[in-house]
């Protein structure tokens, strides 16, 4: 029951202002997609790592297909409740439905707002947006950025600050609470402590967002690679590289910056992230700029994006070649290290529906698998340093 506290506390805010004095006023709203991806390479699967479970399907359906519910609250002036239930693939393979939204608000002020519970967690510029694909220009968030930290939700508080001068709105958000992501083949990955700040900027056609976080890091691998490495490396006696590779002592650092420019007719959107982990998982940094332009209910765009890694989980000398080869193979799977370009048309067909396509061809590193991953045995597999084109489709409402 990991969203019980914030739940709590809730409750008692709840009690707090008297909520049986009046009937809310309930909206419902909802969301879906019904998404398609295929490679041109039959030994690898596109995989949204931290999403989805990786398929053997191609096309695959599972990285981008998703529903959602959602019920807003309000109760008087100043106290509000959301809920939001979504159903999209896991990286257990489960479709089983997940309130994604749980949290109360209350308005301290015009310009004040404090809210608990769960919510999203606001790692990014679009975050608010990443389950509901209808409000994005691409069938799904270039990976480049957005899988350096796929934590989709936050148990915990933040504050809205929302002030106008002159033309432009500023909103700071600070938050607090914990996250928990399960991970392909039993394994799960927490942060803990989360601490962080947004600053956001609105200035007519211009929106500019800037954040930091830190966290304590838990991450536990469970795949075949990584008990079978860690076997190898018990029996060498190898306890340090043991403690780098998985427990519950880990520190991490997330920034990101972005802005966004839409006249209706052109579209420009460029995002910076960067991730900085103690140990467990790499470090890196990513950007992507996309350039649209509307001709009528249609929009062609452009995507170029990039990811490096700025650290590997951990380095040393194994001494033994064929461990040392094993290792390497371990860290690149671990690696979604790459660069894209990405052609995409998006058409408004109906309204609050959309079709959308895209063609992207990807470069993985030379020592790394970036959004890959093989169909057959992992260790026998080699996805680095290829060159991979994904065709996207998707079909995205709002109701």
């Amino acid at each position: 029951m990991k969203l019980l506290p914030p739940l709590l506390v809730c409750a008692a805010l709840l009690r707090s202002v008297g909520l049986h004095a009046e009937m809310p006023d309930v909206r419902w709203s909802g969301f879906a997609t019904l998404g398609m991806v295929s490679t041109s390479a039959s030994d690898l699967r596109y995989a949204r790592i931290g999403v989805d479970h990786p398929g053997a399907e191609n096309p695959d359906f599972g990285p981008d297909t998703v529903a959602g519910l959602q019920g807003n609250f309000r109760f008087g002036d100043r106290l509000g409740a959301a809920l939001q239930v979504i159903s999209r693939e896991t990286p257990e393979g489960r479709y089983t439905p997940r309130p994604s939204l749980a949290f109360l608000s209350y308005a301290l002020s015009p310009t004040l707002t404090v809210r608990a519970g769960r919510m999203r967690v606001p790692f990014f510029m679009l975050s608010d947006t990443q389950d509901i694909n209808y409000g994005n220009p691409w069938v799904r968030p270039p990976g480049e950025v957005y899988s350096l930290n796929p934590f989709p939700d936050l148990d915990g508080i933040d504050l809205l600050y929302r002030l106008q001068l002159g033309e432009t709105q500023l909103e700071l958000h600070p938050y607090a609470g914990h996250s928990d992501l399960p991970l392909y083949k039993n394994g799960d990955i927490g942060l803990r402590e989360t601490l962080g700040l947004n600053l956001s900027l609105t200035h007519g056609n211009l929106l500019v967002h800037l954040g930091h976080a830190r966290a304590r890091l838990k991450l536990q691998w469970n795949d075949p690679d990584y008990r079978q490495l860690t076997g190898a490396l018990q029996m060498l006696g190898r306890s340090d590289v043991l403690a780098d590779l998985s427990g519950d002592d880990g520190r991490a650092r997330f920034s990101s910056a972005g802005f966004q420019w839409d006249d209706g007719e052109w579209l420009l959107i460029g995002e910076y992230a960067r991730r900085e982990n103690t140990r467990y998982a790499n470090s890196g940094h990513g950007w992507h700029l996309t350039a649209g332009h509307r001709f009528g209910n249609w929009l062609p765009f452009l995507t170029l994006a990039r990811q490096t890694q700025d650290r590997p989980i951990a380095r040393t000398d194994l001494g033994d070649p064929a461990l040392t080869q094993a290792f390497e193979g371990f860290l690149a799977s671990r690696n979604l290290a790459q660069r894209s370009a990405t052609l995409g048309l998006r058409w408004d067909f109906a309204a609050n529906a959309a079709l959308k396509t895209e063609w992207t061809r990807t470069h993985t590193d030379r020592d790394g698998w970036g959004s890959f991953f093989p169909r057959g045995e992992p260790a026998a597999a080699d996805m680095r340093g290829r060159t991979i084109d994904t065709l996207s489709l998707s079909l995205d409402v709002v109701f």
